[in-house]
């Protein structure tokens, strides 16, 4: 299979693309490169020294019985409930310590209140 250089410049029409005499020469020459190189790797897997070996990246088949595990719907054992995960849980919610730099914040403001008032 090969690529002409009317249907690349009718690809770049369809796709809105600007494409010159020279840049629709030169793409012709670097898609039938591809092509070629595709040929190339069809042909490869068609010969018989593969030794029906599975493409690269491709896993082998499964065995033909895999064993299946239960089905069971219900809790996950290791679930545990959100007040066991707080250090303080009070009506639904997390509580945490306030933030040192927070506390410091304050004072500094609070302190310079006190100074300008």
């Amino acid at each position: 299979m090969t690529v002409t250089t009317e249907e690349v410049l009718r690809i770049a029409a369809l796709a809105r693309l600007a494409v010159g005499a020279q840049e629709a020469e030169r793409f012709t020459a670097q898609l039938n490169g591809i092509l070629a190189h595709v040929e190339e790797l069809r042909s490869a897997e068609r010969e018989e020294g593969t030794g029906g070996a599975a493409p690269a990246g491709q896993a082998s088949p499964a065995p033909a019985a895999s064993a299946l595990r239960e089905d069971r719907t219900g809790p996950d054992p290791l679930a545990r409930p959100p007040a066991a995960l707080a250090p303080r849980w009070e009506a639904g919610f997390f509580i945490v310590p306030r933030l040192a730099a927070l506390d410091a914040e304050a004072a500094a403001d609070a302190n310079g209140a006190e100074r300008t008032g």
